[in-house]
């Protein structure tokens, strides 16, 4: 195995617990390293730790053990899974969908496991920690017990073949969709799909917010409602109508897949296509305004005509939002973007407030539900911000 000599500053930030490498930890930045070996990192002659290399932009690789006799084998990451899986089940259903490995927090960056009933889905975010498939599969496998019917792998990474970013890679196909449940909300999900499965679980404590809000007789209007289940949570929890705007086609189809499973005529609920700034400016010119507005703005959109960021653009867009919630409403603002901070995305959100004549209050703070587990000394990774704000009361 080769070692790699790593800066003072490396050094610390390693016995620290935080999982990051890049280049310039390397006392010898351009070094040729392999993607996909492991390496030992080295302070002169003293052990520091194992790490994969793993290049992704800036990214060089990934830290794991910090014990000389925990050397990366199959048996290794064996114990990592079980581990995992172990501190799962003894705080969740198991027929819950749930993440049941979060890469760096739980030992090992650039791949994540989420579990759908009985099939598993993987997936890679770097092409130096999937070239170790095979040793990191058959790990999970025994640590699993092989109790499952199928497990999935989603390529986040560039592949040459679009046909290769959603496989199967063993047992049998899942059914399509396939249906699980949450709380009282029973979800279709398709683990066939080319990027995710159609329910983004960690948004799940929006819709555990939105299944537990008294919205008898209520509406709810769901901005980016694609993939965030916010609309047959509300629905499911009384919601006199609900409004979802997404921007594609394949979005309302979800949605209005999500109200049928559970028994709800989309066609008594509204579920547009089109653009979130043009319906907000819509909503305005028509006095159009609403109980509980939520907004799940996307880290990075591009539409034909325009493209959205949420560090540059989120106070804009809560400025349109703001006038089409009704006095005692509530505004739900949730970002993962895990370059903005939650101290900057509070202050993009209260800039959104100034010049309004509306008086709010943040009453609650949401952050990654529990099965997301992070890492302290890696604060990028808890990134999930959610807000929910009352205004006027």
């Amino acid at each position: 195995m080769q070692r790699v000599q790593i800066t003072g500053n490396s050094q610390r930030k390693v016995k620290d617990g935080y999982p990051l490498l890049v280049a310039d930890d390397l006392k010898e930045p351009e070094m040729k390293l392999t993607d996909g070996s492991f390496v030992a990192l080295m302070a002169s002659s003293q052990f520091m730790g194992y790490a994969l290399i793993a290049k992704h932009r800036r990214q060089l690789g990934w830290v794991l053990s910090l014990d000389e006799s925990e050397t990366p084998t199959t048996d290794y990451f064996r114990k990592l899974f079980k581990q995992a899986l172990i501190r799962r089940s003894t705080r969740f259903d198991a027929q819950m969908p749930q993440r049941v490995f979060n890469a760096d927090g739980d030992g090992l960056g650039g791949v994540t496991v989420d579990r759908y009933q009985d099939y598993y889905v993987f997936t890679w975010y770097s092409l130096g920690v999937y070239q170790q498939r095979e040793m990191v599969y058959a790990a999970f496998e025994a640590a699993t017990d092989h109790q499952f019917k199928g497990i999935y792998a989603k390529l986040r990474f560039n592949v040459e073949e679009n046909n290769l970013k959603s496989q199967l890679v063993t047992g049998e196909a899942a059914p399509e969709p396939l249906l699980v449940d949450e709380d009282a909300v029973t979800y279709p999900v398709h683990l066939a799909d080319d990027l995710t499965s159609g329910l983004l679980l960690d948004l799940r404590p929006i819709r555990e917010w939105v299944a537990s809000a008294e919205l008898q007789g209520k509406t709810v209007l769901n901005l980016f409602s694609q993939e965030n289940g916010v609309t047959a949570a509300a629905a499911v929890a009384g919601a006199a109508k609900t409004i979802s705007i997404e921007s594609t086609k394949k979005g309302a189809k979800e949605t209005a897949e999500q109200l049928a499973v559970n028994n709800i005529d989309p066609d008594k609920h509204e579920i547009r296509t089109i653009e979130v700034n043009r319906y907000l400016d819509y909503a305005q010119k028509h006095r159009l305004s609403y109980d509980t507005v939520v907004v799940t703005a996307p880290t990075f959109a591009r539409s034909k005509k325009q493209k959205f960021q949420v560090a540059p653009d989120l106070t804009d867009l809560l400025t349109d939002t703001i006038p089409v919630v009704r006095r005692d409403g509530q505004l739900v603002v949730a970002t993962t973007a895990s370059n903005f901070s939650l101290k900057r995305f509070t202050e993009a959100v209260e800039a959104a407030f100034v010049g309004s004549d509306r008086d709010y209050t943040i009453s609650e703070t949401f952050r990654l539900p529990e099965d997301f587990v992070t890492r302290k000394a890696y604060l990028s990774s808890n990134y999930l911000k959610v807000l929910v704000i009352t205004l006027d009361k």
